[in-house]
């Protein structure tokens, strides 16, 4: 019976795991079926889906950063940010991606006078990821990353908005070692604080970064 346990609980966590990719495509996929045709931008990406046509700001938040600073939307304005959530304990998800990000800020073209993109990590996982705990994280992964922590209500209601999923897995053998299954999907989000485009797994930072460059220049030319 116990053998039995064992087996069964990475095939439901698969399942979890199967079930929260498949509704966060279906959400990506009805914000994308809202565009009509004549918004589809001309231009044309490797990994990327734009939501030209159906930019949208985020909805109103405050999260707290790992310096222990106060991060609302207001620090989304005039500079573009890449958003991704996870968790400090995840084992695979989060630093294979947090890797590839970083390699793409190495291959991003640089603007004169533009700053340059921010790479923001927010913890889904409030009860383990303390400041102290996201700062040396994130911070591994490159120095200029950012971590995101808050109250259970104030992730809850900024992942909703966003049609981010994330659900714990309880583990009766250790309760503190818990796993937490969460849409791996990376958001970009416009110089005015808006979602611009959504990257999905698995992220590669070739793609990630072409994908941008071409994002930031259309999106400029139509400014």
């Amino acid at each position: 019976m116990e053998n039995q346990d064992r087996k069964s609980k990475p095939m439901a966590r698969l399942i979890t795991f199967a079930v929260i990719g498949l509704l966060a495509g279906f959400i990506a996929n009805w914000i994308i079926s809202q565009k009509s045709p004549s918004s589809a931008p001309a231009i044309q990406l490797e990994h990327a889906t734009a939501l030209f046509g159906q930019t949208r700001p985020l909805s109103p938040f405050t999260l707290m950063d790992h310096d222990g600073q106060p991060f609302g939307n207001e620090r989304l304005q005039g500079r573009w940010s890449f958003l991704f959530f996870g968790y400090t304990h995840c084992p695979d998800v989060c630093p294979t991606t947090l890797a590839s990000l970083n390699e793409a800020m190495g291959k991003i073209a640089t603007k004169e006078n533009a700053k340059a993109p921010q790479v923001i990590f927010i913890s889904v996982d409030p009860d383990r990821d303390d400041t102290d705990q996201l700062k040396g994280y994130v911070k591994y992964f490159n120095p200029n990353f950012l971590g995101l922590t808050g109250t259970p209500a104030a992730i809850d209601t900024l992942t909703s908005a966003l049609g981010i999923l994330h659900v714990k897995t309880p583990n009766p053998n250790d309760p503190q070692n818990y796993l937490v299954d969460h849409t791996a999907t990376v958001l970009l989000i416009n110089p005015e604080g808006e979602l611009l485009a959504l990257f999905g797994a698995p992220h590669h930072a070739d793609k990630i970064s072409a994908d941008f460059n071409r994002l930031r220049t259309y999106y400029e030319e139509q400014s």
